[in-house]
């Protein structure tokens, strides 16, 4: 019995009733169906140096990473993370007293597949087994310049 359970279904359509639906586009499968590596992040396209590039702010990285932005910030501050290669034009005038403005972070792309594929080969999502001395040395040592 190891028949694939789809092949019950036949040949019905994706949808109930008789016509396709309207959102869906001409073929009715015009939906994701790979998995999402970047957990729904999504990158901004910024134009450097006259070339356009798609950058991820650190909440678009954390939401990659699964994690929150202030862990990324937090992993920057301990030397975890390299600073960030590209930032957005300061704001003007003074956001908080007796501090200068910066502008946002910027991550490459490069970068964000880089941490993607640290992490996962360090494990560091792994409850019982993560390897966070790799993780940090794998970053410190072969860190993408953007």
């Amino acid at each position: 019995m190891n028949r694939d359970p789809l092949e019950l279904l036949g040949d019905l359509p994706d949808w109930p009733g008789t016509r396709p639906p309207k959102n869906r586009g001409n073929s009715g499968t015009n939906y994701l169906t790979a998995v999402d590596r970047f957990n729904g992040a999504k990158p901004v396209v910024y134009r450097i140096g006259g070339v356009d590039r798609q950058l991820f702010t650190v909440g678009e990285l954390a939401k990659a990473l699964n994690r929150k932005a202030i862990t990324i910030r937090s992993w920057e501050h301990k030397g975890w993370l390299p600073k960030a290669t590209y930032r957005t034009p300061a704001p003007s005038g003074h956001q908080l007293p007796n501090t200068s403005p910066k502008g946002r972070r910027l991550y490459s792309m490069e970068q964000v597949e880089f941490l993607l594929n640290a992490a996962e080969q360090y494990k560091i999502d792994d409850p019982h087994h993560p390897d966070w001395e790799g993780f940090r040395n794998h970053i410190k040592n072969h860190w993408p310049k953007g």
